[in-house]
């Protein structure tokens, strides 16, 4: 086993991060030649990304800012990694499922009208001070409500148009005041937030 396929083998098995695998995609070239292969074929997410793992890591927009390292994007490359590794034979110890793990409770707590990225490692804090003692069933009953305890709504949650996108500021969310459409022959709906210590309002626009 080359080198670089080495590198995908120790990240599905937990023992490199995401931080030190985004350095070795810009220098070491080996890799990128690796994760260049087309493979996955009718697989139709890659399609756009020349069917292969390189493109669609450094060209998709999830990976367009600076910093990797949080739950999605954790498991979304190690996903990927797995699929490369299974589509090539390379064998692998699928036993490390931190990843997946976190990216799935994270979508279990949420409700619908959040459907929140990772911003600012406020889902980090939530899964480490889940009691881990409890069953399945009951963290993520204990997560959903820590959820409704930090994404606050005076009446009632929003009702997005598009994808939600509830502000963050300084790692604290917002208090979502209310919603309003711009006008009858207008596609804009405005989405009305505050800081609940300042009383700063931030609006997030969307359209139809």
């Amino acid at each position: 086993m080359n080198q670089a396929i080495q590198y995908m083998v120790d990240y599905v098995e937990g023992r490199l991060d995401i931080s030190e695998f985004k350095k070795l995609l810009k220098t070491d070239q080996e890799l990128k030649k690796e994760l260049r292969k087309k493979f996955v074929r009718n697989y139709s997410a890659y399609s756009p990304y020349n069917n292969n793992v390189f493109d669609y890591i450094t060209r998709h927009n999830r990976f367009q800012g600076s910093d990797w390292d949080n739950i999605t994007n954790r498991y979304i490359i190690y996903m990927e990694f797995k699929r490369w590794l299974d589509w090539f034979h390379v064998p692998y110890n699928a036993s490390f499922l931190k990843y997946e793990d976190d990216y799935e409770y994270i979508l279990n707590i949420q409700p619908s009208w959040l459907d929140c990225a990772d911003d600012q490692g406020i889902f980090e804090r939530i899964i480490a001070e889940t009691p881990q003692e409890l069953s399945k069933s009951k963290r993520i009953q204990w997560g959903k409500s820590k959820i409704k305890e930090l994404f606050r709504y005076d009446k009632t949650y929003p009702h997005w148009i598009q994808s939600p996108e509830w502000p963050i500021v300084n790692g604290k969310p917002l208090v979502f005041s209310h919603q309003k459409k711009a006008g009858k022959d207008d596609a804009r709906t405005f989405y009305y937030f505050y800081d609940p210590d300042t009383g700063e309002e931030t609006v997030v626009t969307q359209f139809y």
